[in-house]
C-alpha cells in the first residue's frame, strides 16, 4: 500500500497547452467584440463566455467545485424544449466529461475509469441495456435522451472519482452544502427557483452530508437553515428519504453511529419546532397519507394513483421493448393527468424498456450498494449509500431521472471509489506525470 500523497495526478496543462488556450481565448474575445456590434445580444454573450469555458476545459478543478455549488439549482434553462431539460450543472458536467475524455486520449488511459472498476458489472449491464434500447428505438430524440441518461449517472461517477483523486472532493461537497443552504433560505420566498420536490431532495441531501461526514462538521450550524427549509418545502417524499438515508448511514458507520444519532436527534427537534409554527394547511399536507379530494395533499396522492394506473397500462402494452428512453407519455386529458413521468422510477424503467430494464435498474442500484458496503472503511462510502438510497426512495414517489436530482448520489459513489483507489494505489500505473 502506498500513502495518499503518492498518487496525485496533475491536470495542469503544459506550456504548449497554456499557449494554445491563451491564443484561443484572445481570438474568441476578439470575435466576441465583433459579434457584439453585428449579432443579437444572446449570441454575443455566448461568445463572451467561451474563453471561460475553454479555461475550464484545460483546468477542470475549479469547474468541479462550481458543479457542487450549482447542483442544487434545478431550474431548466431550456424550459423542457424538445423534451430535454438542462440545469446549469448539466452544462458543467458536459464540459467535465469532455475534459476527462481529452485527458484519457492524451495520456492513453484514465485513472478515474480505473477507480470505478469495482462497479464495472452493475454499470456495464445497465449501460448495455441503454445502448440496446437506443438501437431499437433509433432517432435523434432517442439519442439526446439516452445521452442525458448517461450524463445523469455515468458522468457524475467519473467526475466524482476525479475530484477524489485530486483531493478536491471535500471542497466540492462544502460548495454543495452552502449552495443548498442558500436554496433552503431563499425558496420559501421565491418558489420559481424550482418545484418543491426536487428542491426538497437537494436540501435533504445536504442534511445527510453534514450529518454523515466528519470533515463537514464545521457546517453543522447550517442545519438550523437546512432543516426548516426542508420542512417548508412540504415535500413528504424528501422528508421520508432523509430518514431512510440516515438509517443507511447509521447501518454502515458503526464507529460514528453515536455522533450521527446525536445530530439526528437535534434535527428531529428542529424539524418538530418548525412543524409546530407552520400554517395549518401545510401541516395537513405533511401529515396526509390517504388519497382523496378534500385537500391538496390528499389530491396529490390521488393524482399519483392515476399516474401509476396509466403506467401499468402502458407497460402491459409494451412489456418487452418499452417505448424507449425519454419517450414516456401517458395520462388522461379529462383528468388532467397527462405526464411524461409516472413519478415512480421503477415504473418509468419498465415503461421505457420493458420489465427487464426495470430489473436492470434494480441490479444497478443493488450492485453499487453492495460495493459501497465493502468500502465502508471510508466514511464517504456510507454517506454515498445514504444519499443514493434517499434519492431512490424519493424517486419511487416522484421524478428521478431529471436534471440534477440523481447526480449527487452518483457523484458521491465516484468519490468513494476515488478515495479507495487513492489509498490503495489502484490507479497508480496510469497516473499523469
Amino acid at each position: 500500500m502506498i500513502g495518499e500523497g503518492a498518487f496525485r495526478p496533475s491536470w495542469a496543462p503544459r506550456v504548449g497547452t497554456q499557449l494554445l488556450v491563451g491564443v484561443a481565448a484572445l481570438a474568441t474575445a476578439a470575435l466576441a467584440g465583433y459579434v457584439i456590434f453585428h449579432e443579437p445580444l444572446f449570441v454575443a454573450a455566448v461568445f463572451c463566455v467561451l474563453p471561460l469555458l475553454v479555461w475550464f476545459l484545460a483546468r477542470p478543478g475549479p469547474a468541479i467545485v462550481l458543479l457542487g455549488a450549482t447542483l442544487p439549482i434545478t431550474y431548466s434553462i431550456t424550459g423542457g424544449s424538445g423534451g430535454v431539460n438542462l440545469a446549469p450543472s448539466d452544462l458543467i458536467l458536459a464540459f467535465l466529461a469532455a475534459a476527462i475524455f481529452f485527458e484519457a486520449v492524451a495520456h492513453d488511459g484514465s485513472p478515474p475509469a480505473l477507480a470505478l472498476r469495482p462497479l464495472k458489472r452493475p454499470l456495464l449491464q445497465y449501460s448495455a441495456f441503454l445502448v440496446a434500447l437506443f438501437v431499437v428505438h433509433l432517432g435523434v430524440h432517442d439519442a439526446l435522451q439516452t445521452a442525458q441518461r448517461f450524463e445523469l449517472f455515468l458522468v457524475p461517477l467519473l467526475v466524482g472519482a476525479v475530484a477524489a483523486l485530486r483531493d478536491r472532493h471535500v471542497t466540492v461537497l462544502k460548495a454543495y452544502v452552502i449552495g443548498a443552504c442558500v436554496l433552503a433560505a431563499a425558496w420559501p420566498f421565491a418558489h420559481g427557483l424550482g418545484q418543491k420536490n426536487p428542491v426538497g431532495q437537494m436540501i435533504a441531501n445536504a442534511i445527510l452530508l453534514v450529518v454523515g461526514l466528519k470533515t463537514l462538521s464545521r457546517l453543522t450550524p447550517l442545519l438550523l437553515v437546512l432543516v426548516p427549509g426542508l420542512v417548508l418545502t412540504g415535500s413528504r417524499g424528501a422528508i421520508l428519504a432523509t430518514a431512510l438515508g440516515a438509517l443507511v448511514m447509521l447501518a454502515l458507520q458503526d464507529s460514528r453511529a453515536r455522533a450521527i444519532a446525536a445530530r439526528l436527534s437535534v434535527i428531529a427537534v428542529v424539524a418538530f419546532l418548525t412543524y409546530a409554527i407552520l400554517p395549518v394547511s401545510l401541516q395537513d399536507r405533511l401529515t396526509t397519507f390517504v388519497p382523496g379530494t378534500g385537500s391538496k395533499g390528499a389530491y396529490a396522492l390521488t393524482v399519483r394513483q392515476h399516474y401509476a394506473h396509466d403506467a401499468y397500462h402502458l407497460i402491459s402494452t409494451h412489456p418487452f421493448l418499452g417505448v424507449g428512453v425519454g419517450n414516456y407519455l401517458a395520462g388522461s386529458l379529462n383528468l388532467d393527468t397527462v405526464t411524461n413521468d409516472p413519478h415512480d422510477v421503477l415504473l418509468l424503467q419498465a415503461a421505457e424498456g420493458g420489465y427487464l430494464f426495470a430489473v436492470s435498474f434494480v441490479l444497478l442500484i443493488g450492485g453499487v450498494l453492495l460495493q459501497l458496503r465493502r468500502m465502508k472503511e471510508t466514511e464517504l462510502a456510507a454517506v454515498a449509500a445514504g444519499v443514493l438510497v434517499a434519492t431512490l426512495v424519493h424517486g419511487l414517489l416522484d421524478v428521478y431521472w431529471v436534471r440534477g436530482t440523481p447526480i449527487l448520489g452518483w457523484l458521491l459513489v465516484g468519490m468513494a471509489c476515488g478515495v479507495i483507489a487513492r489509498r490503495t494505489g489502484d490507479a497508480r500505473n496510469n497516473a499523469i506525470e
